[in-house]
């Protein structure tokens, strides 16, 4: 498959009488990749191997019966392959354009993807999934799929926001402990149930090995823009634009190669850090790539802190159904928190679907957690303690304070909030401190 040739060595048919019902022009430097996708699609189409050059491609472009036409993004070529995508979109807007490359290789995928490709065929892959990213496309070459519908698999998945009436209010410390915590409990538990498939498999029963395909991820959504991939360590190079973008190829496949993953496993997406592409995301967009990942993720907590721009909560709210507020007893955190929720309800988000979380509670300091509950309106469902100092010194190490500090209050906190998204009958509202330590203590003996 690395085999490179020049482009005379390709053997490139000429354009006219060409007897494939479906021509495919190839445009790539390498024979063994133009022979490979003649194998995986057959007698379905003719491969028509071409340099990468839009001198060489124009005879095809101009004769008739052209299907499509594939470029190869492959290393070292994934530049050129930039430019010529951008002069046949500019040049041949009609041409239909697929792109291949290895997903192993993220740069070339994400290349080819900006660029916008109808389909990617990964040449890692088999022939029988290139064939299928062929049929796919051959039979609808030109429109986009209607917005993904949620599924009976999809219904128990948690698609969680987290809202903050303005930056500083801790909410992107709690979406990113959240989300790897989600991480962190589904892979235990999976674990679990193998152990449990290989006990009852030795005892005879006819069980299937569990397989850990899902995973939970992080959509650091918020403002200041990026912190929470800060948190996790990751770059992000593939963004919530690109997946905005490429809203059709956003499947198993791109998630698991495009996206970058915490060391738990925990995928993270955010914005790009030209925050300029902002303006290409309308309300609606960023809503179906939620609806999307649904049925890819176990879990998406989505870090909307400080993003008070209710035309773009709307959507997103509604397409999810529920949202966490995040306070603290601050005056400024409760007046900006009752604002966002004012300016929510104007939209028509009722109140029943935010509940409350209090941040950095101090029992001996500002409002009972009730008393802020009632002042805005909200159910109270969540109350974490004041552990800033020991967020810091882990933040500070480069870590989460889940990585340093598993038995922390805090901890604690978020994996009883964690359990509780999962289903667990023994996570329940931990608002009383007296509770609060029932079932820090409970956990500790059972984790």
């Amino acid at each position: 498959m690395n085999t490179r040739t020049d482009s005379s060595d390709l053997k490139a048919a000429p354009p006219a009488g060409l007897a494939g019902t479906v021509r495919v022009v190839l445009a790539t430097h390498s024979s063994a990749h133009a022979f490979w996708l003649a194998s995986a699609l057959g007698d379905e189409a003719e491969v028509i191997p071409v340099s990468p050059d839009v001198a060489e491609l124009t005879p095809y472009l101009q004769a008739p019966g052209l299907g499509m036409v594939m470029l190869d993004f492959s290393a070292p070529g994934t530049e050129t392959a930039v430019l010529l995508a951008g002069d046949l979109r500019s040049g041949w807007p009609g041409v239909v354009l697929m792109g291949a490359g290895s997903a192993a290789d993220s740069a070339s995928m994400l290349a080819a993807l900006r660029c916008g490709v109808t389909e990617f065929v990964n040449w890692d892959a088999s022939e029988a999934e290139a064939f299928a990213a062929f049929r796919h496309q051959l039979q609808a070459p030109a429109a986009p799929s209607p917005s993904p519908v949620a599924t009976e698999a999809e219904a128990g998945n948690i698609v969680l926001p987290l809202l903050g009436g303005r930056a500083g209010l801790g909410v992107t410390t709690l979406a990113t402990h959240l989300a790897v915590m989600l991480q962190e409990i589904h892979a235990h538990d999976m674990r679990g149930a193998a152990r449990r498939g290989q006990v009852a498999r030795k005892l005879g029963a006819n069980s299937a090995t569990q397989e850990e395909k899902a995973y939970a991820a992080l959509l650091d959504l918020g403002l200041p823009a990026r912190d929470g991939l800060l948190y996790l360590s990751v770059t992000g190079h593939f963004n919530f634009v690109d997946a905005v973008q490429n809203l059709r190829r956003l499947d198993a496949t791109l998630l698991d190669s495009a996206v970058e993953k915490h060391f738990t496993g925990t995928a993270a997406m955010a914005w790009p850090a030209d925050l300029s592409l902002l303006r290409e995301v309308s309300p609606v967009a960023a809503a179906n790539v939620l609806r999307t990942l649904k049925g890819l993720l176990k879990a998406q907590v989505i870090d909307l802190g400080g993003m008070v721009q209710t035309d773009f909560l709307e959507p997103v709210l509604r397409e999810c159904g529920s949202a966490w507020v995040v306070c603290d007893q601050s005056l400024g955190g409760i007046i900006s928190t009752a604002q966002l929720v004012k300016e929510l309800e104007s939209k028509g988000i009722e109140r029943r679907m935010l509940k409350l979380v209090l941040n950095r509670f101090n029992p001996q300091a500002g409002l009972p957690a009730k008393e802020v509950a009632l002042r805005l309106g909200l159910e109270l469902l969540h109350v974490l303690p004041d552990r800033a100092t020991a967020l810091l010194a882990a933040a500070s190490s480069g870590q989460l304070l889940s990585q340093t500090s598993r038995g922390d209050p805090y901890v604690t906190s978020v994996r009883v909030m964690a359990r509780s998204l999962l289903g667990d009958p023994f996570a329940a509202d931990p608002s009383s401190p007296g509770i609060l330590g029932q079932w820090a203590r409970r956990l500790r003996r059972s984790e």
